[in-house]
């Protein structure tokens, strides 16, 4: 038999995913044109061309099914930002500081929706369990820098310089998804702050050209 048959993903396997996503992609669909209280049980159900009961096939409830909404956007937050760190692996560390940020920028500007979900948008009556998979997913996204200002330090870095640097890039990140920084180049602002917190937290500086070399990069 060929491999390809061997590993082939079981009809049914396949059925369920291919519906699973489908149910996604409604209720995220449903969550950016209205917000969470536009998100309908039977407004999926009828999209996806199921009953309202049949859902509960694949979740047993709302706050399931947005559970996964926050893991999905988080999972392509958290690959985004690996992948650019992986495509500069051999720039200075320096450089690799910036990149970090740069792609999470990136990735909200063209997600702005899922962004708001995992970081603006309150979910009525939705609670993530506590230390749930919600936590593990939201640690991922920041793996790969913690992991590239340890490197430049040489040990672990404070969490307190972690919060700054994070407000930093994220905050600005937030204020330009939600058009609070159209009347300036939000770019512009951003590369200089982010600049400006790594070298005041003594870390070192990326290349002047940087920014540029991103942007080429970027698929």
């Amino acid at each position: 038999m060929e491999p390809s048959l061997r590993t082939a993903e079981p009809r049914r396997v396949r059925q369920r995913r291919v519906l699973v996503d489908d149910i996604c992609d409604e209720a995220r669909r449903q969550l950016e044109a209205g917000g969470a209280g536009a998100v309908s049980w039977r407004g999926i159900a009828r999209a996806v061309g199921m009953s309202p009961a049949s859902l509960y096939t694949y979740f047993e409830s709302l706050d399931a099914l947005f559970t996964e909404l926050l893991l999905r956007s988080y999972s392509s937050l958290a690959a985004a930002v690996a992948e650019a760190l992986d495509a500069f692996s051999r720039a200075p560390v320096g450089d690799r500081l910036l990149v970090g940020p740069l792609a999470y920028r990136r990735w909200a500007l063209t997600h702005r929706g899922e962004f708001n979900l995992i970081f603006t948008d309150q979910l009525p009556g939705y609670a993530a369990a506590p230390g749930g998979p919600t936590v593990d997913a939201q640690v991922a996204v920041f793996g790969p820098m913690v992991a590239t200002i340890s490197e430049a330090v040489g040990t672990p870095p404070a969490d307190s310089d972690l919060v700054g640097l994070w407000g930093t890039f994220h905050g600005l990140t937030s204020l330009e998804v939600n058009h609070h920084l159209d009347w300036v180049d939000a770019g512009e602002v951003f590369e200089r702050e982010v600049r400006a917190r790594l070298a005041a937290q003594g870390l070192p500086t990326a290349a002047h050209d940087l920014t540029s070399r991103f942007a080429a990069w970027v698929p």
